[in-house]
């Protein structure tokens, strides 16, 4: 009878244990989850909901939701509604919205640091990691970039994959001298064509699709999922991959607003950038091999670079990207912070650089 009692009792205690246990542990969330107030961001973005930046900015929005349960929650305003490219800096600095996916190139006034040569050679993760490090990692550099966001009032969180980057042409090609003689529609980057002995005719997206079926030019290069979405390739049916990708769109957070979240929140916030990187460059490889297909399909001709051309075009491309860096510092009064920044650039992208003769 007494042993009976005695494991009735030690029973009783243990249940007890296991209750209070539980009941700890609901304490706890509910105190973490009340620590932060419920809170809706306003996002601004150029992108439409069915392009590949309105899908990652949806599903940053949506694992923000998830994880801090529906009290901090985002509204997307895709499109442009709230302001295009040129308006996006001043919409989150000034707080009217809380943050934006940021398309930074057109920014390079405000942004000069921040607009160190953006394609880097490898692969979409490559890319990626390069932005990364020059922004987070590197610690002479990323001081520079992050007191010159913080000028602006806000914070970057994160970056995304920007894709590859092909040449095409409307006659058949292999190698990078092929194109020399040809009309080559470029709307930036320009010394680096001619330093091919291209003969540069200017030209910008909206038009290519006109300049190559008119014979305005007879071949350029640009990102390889526009060229498919604007059907450049019904006029030029020869692709080939050149070996550079791109990053960027950071995850840009007005400091006021970030101010409002808890630590605990914050760090979800960086969580869900690191998340939507990752499906940034699953995105990028679901599209990329569905638009080869496709191109293929309609009797496309889809190649690469030889790896001699992949270096030599990136050399360029570094050179020049490199040139306009240094010219706009030198009006901007920040030469010194530049070359610190392109010396980064140049050695985590293994291209050989030095910065002029004073």
């Amino acid at each position: 009878m007494r042993k009976t009692l005695i494991l009735g009792f030690l029973a009783v205690i243990a249940l007890a244990m296991v209750l209070a246990g539980c009941g700890e542990a609901k304490e706890s969330t509910t105190t973490s989850a009340a620590a932060q107030q419920p809170l809706t961001l306003k996002m601004a973005t150029t992108f439409v909901e069915t392009e590949a930046g309105g899908k990652i900015a949806q599903h940053f929005a949506d694992y923000i939701k998830e994880k801090t349960e529906g009290l901090v929650t985002i509204e997307i305003y895709p499109g442009g509604t709230l302001g295009g490219p040129p308006e996006l800096l001043d919409l989150v600095s000034s707080g009217s919205v809380d943050m934006v996916p940021l398309g930074h190139p057109p920014l390079a006034d405000k942004l000069p640091l921040l607009n160190f040569p953006m394609w880097a050679p490898g692969s979409p993760q490559a890319a990626v990691d390069y932005f990364n490090e020059l922004v987070f990692d590197n610690p002479e550099t990323a001081p520079l970039i992050q007191a010159e966001a913080e000028a602006n009032k806000v914070k970057y969180l994160g970056f995304t994959a920007g894709g590859s980057n092909v040449f095409i042409s409307k006659t058949p090609f292999q190698k990078l001298s092929d194109l020399v003689g040809k009309k080559f529609g470029a709307g930036g980057s320009i010394p680096a064509f001619e330093a091919l002995g291209y003969t540069v005719v200017q030209m910008f997206p909206p038009d290519g699709y006109e300049n190559l079926s008119r014979g305005v030019v007879d071949a350029t290069q640009m990102g390889f999922v526009p060229t498919v979405n604007l059907r450049w390739y019904e006029p030029a049916k020869y692709y080939m991959f050149d070996g550079t990708y791109a990053a960027g769109n950071p995850w840009t957070i007005n400091l006021a607003s970030w101010a409002k979240l808890t630590p605990e929140v914050q760090q979800i916030f960086l969580d869900a950038a690191k998340d939507a990187e990752a499906y940034s460059l699953e995105l990028d490889k679901t599209e990329t091999e569905a638009a080869i297909a496709m191109l293929k399909e309609n009797g496309v001709t889809v190649g690469e670079l030889s790896a001699e051309d992949k270096a030599n075009w990136y050399q360029l491309l570094f050179e020049a990207s490199a040139k306009d860096c240094l010219d706009r510092a030198a009006r901007l009064g920040i030469t010194d912070k530049m070359i610190t920044v392109l010396k980064a650039a140049a050695a985590k992208t293994g291209v050989t650089w030095a910065p002029p003769a004073q």
